[in-house]
């Protein structure tokens, strides 16, 4: 019985000089909003003409225009867009820090996850982790704040009413006790020029400091459910799904979603894009294209060999 024809193998010239692969390029390929399977093909056919070309090794460079030449035959000028904006990641001036603000039981923690793996990002954090360590250094009676859940701090301060501004103002002094560590976590990603996504209901508009945001090409959006029922699905589903039980964040709503629209005004007041969840699908894609027109507007992003010849060609 004959052994089916191994596909041979291309490596990419660069620092480790691996094989081409057509899961890593098709993972960068979804990045624009193609589907798996459109990507895979795509990513497929890319191997193909880096086969045909005869070389064993490829520099970056080639490989990316050979990406280029194939998304170009195959797919629409936005997609193309899109695929050049994904790859400027890596040339920016300043490195990528995206800032994904939100209530618990919207789906950022999920979105942030699968928006790392899209752009290539190895660093995800929550805010709620900092705020995990700054509660293991300080006691409860030093910085009582920190010891609870963003929604519940005013039922822990007893110098605070248990309203809608009481929620608000415990929230807040949440944020201000937090804000030096999200600050040094920011510093030392851009101190490293290390990419990353942080994610977290902390994440007001001035939280980094705008100085750091300045250091970094800085990316904000918001992840918000409208609808209360569908919030409250969420927590149920969520409850399925981990070993998180959805009673406390039920019983809660009502506070969460007081916080939801604090951080919705906030938002909208600084101009931070505001998206409502759907499907994890369509809010990553929705997601993606505010950070990847952000990155093609960005200092230090550079055109590949395609596309400076195909602008030479549309000056001729």
């Amino acid at each position: 019985m004959s052994q089916p024809r191994s596909t041979p193998v291309v490596r990419v010239r660069s620092g480790y000089g691996l094989p081409y692969s057509k899961g890593l390029m098709a993972q960068s390929l979804m990045a624009t909003g193609l589907a798996p399977e459109r990507s895979f093909a795509l990513a497929q056919r890319i191997e193909e003409r880096l086969v045909t070309s005869g070389s064993g090794e490829v520099e970056v460079e080639q490989l990316r225009a050979v990406a280029e030449e194939v998304v170009a035959d195959a797919e629409s000028e936005a997609v193309l867009a899109r695929f050049r904006q994904w790859w400027n990641i890596r040339n920016l001036e300043r490195p990528l820090v995206v800032l994904l603000s939100g209530v618990t039981g919207v789906g950022k923690s999920t979105v942030a996850t699968q928006l790392a793996g899209r752009l290539g990002l190895v660093h995800v954090i929550a805010t709620d982790q900092v705020r995990q360590v700054v509660r293991a250094f300080f006691s409860h009676e030093f910085l009582p704040s920190v010891h609870h859940s963003s929604f519940d701090v005013a039922r822990a301060l007893s110098d605070l009413p248990e309203d809608d501004e009481g929620t608000i103002t415990g929230f807040l002094q949440q944020v201000h006790d937090i804000a030096p560590g999200v600050d040094a976590l920011v510093e030392r990603a851009i101190s490293d020029r290390t990419p990353m996504v942080v994610e977290g209901v902390h994440l007001l508009p001035d939280l980094p400091s705008q100085a750091l945001c300045e250091q970094a090409t800085t990316v904000r959006a918001m992840i918000a459910v409208r609808d209360p029922e569908e919030h409250r699905r969420n927590f149920h589903m969520r409850g399925v799904q981990t070993l998180r039980a959805p009673e406390r964040y039920l019983e809660a709503i009502d506070r969460i979603r007081t916080l939801q629209g604090y951080l919705i005004g906030r938002a909208e007041a600084a101009g931070i894009p505001v998206i409502d969840a759907g499907g994890l699908e369509s809010t990553l894609r929705r997601v993606l294209e505010v950070v990847l027109d952000a990155v093609g507007a960005a200092p230090g992003a550079k055109l590949s060999r395609v596309a400076v010849e195909q602008a030479k060609g549309r000056e001729s």
